[in-house]
């Protein structure tokens, strides 16, 4: 079994109708779901069938060539109101990440997530600030956001990387 991960042989990709399989199997694993909720859900904004879901974009992560987990991330200015960000400034965009493959966890992968989607955002978008909004309770993703520059604001709950700020931004 792996103690580290070699950065070299890991790489996110689009999602493809070819992964919805898997996507599935990881959204009904008891330590994903208790954090992700309804997995069909997740799978209709992955599938976007009715396209009501375009303003997501969705990677699947890759070690070695093969998928591992998933992550995401949108411009909160296109989402439903109703959210915690919808009083965050233009240019906020929100990411989410699982690791599907348990082999994986408490390895360094969840970082490498992170890192390369806000990389990803950065070189993507104009964003001023990337946010994350775990579940209280989810101390291992909340210590991840905190390991990579993201500071919990009291007042809204949400975890917050301002790019202006960040290492990230000069990638």
């Amino acid at each position: 079994m792996r103690k580290w991960i070699d950065e070299n042989m890991f790489c996110l990709r689009p999602v493809n109708k070819d992964d919805f399989f898997i996507l599935e199997v990881w959204l009904n694993k008891k330590y994903i779901k208790k954090w992700y909720g309804e997995p069909q859900e997740w799978l209709t904004e992955i599938r976007n069938d009715n396209g009501d879901f375009g303003w997501l974009s969705h990677y699947i992560v890759t070690y070695e060539n093969t998928p591992v987990g998933f992550c995401q991330y949108y411009n909160c200015s296109q989402t439903p109101e109703g959210f915690e960000w919808d009083n965050e400034p233009p240019g906020t965009f929100a990411i989410d990440y699982l690791i599907g493959e348990e082999v994986f966890l408490k390895k360094g992968m969840g970082s490498m997530i992170v890192q390369q989607l806000c990389q990803l955002i950065i070189s993507l978008e104009e964003p001023v600030q990337i946010v994350a909004d775990p579940v209280p309770e989810n101390t291992d993703s909340i210590k991840l956001l905190e390991r990579n520059g993201f500071i919990l604001d009291m007042a809204t709950g949400l975890y917050k990387l301002e790019i202006a700020d960040s290492s990230l931004a000069s990638v």
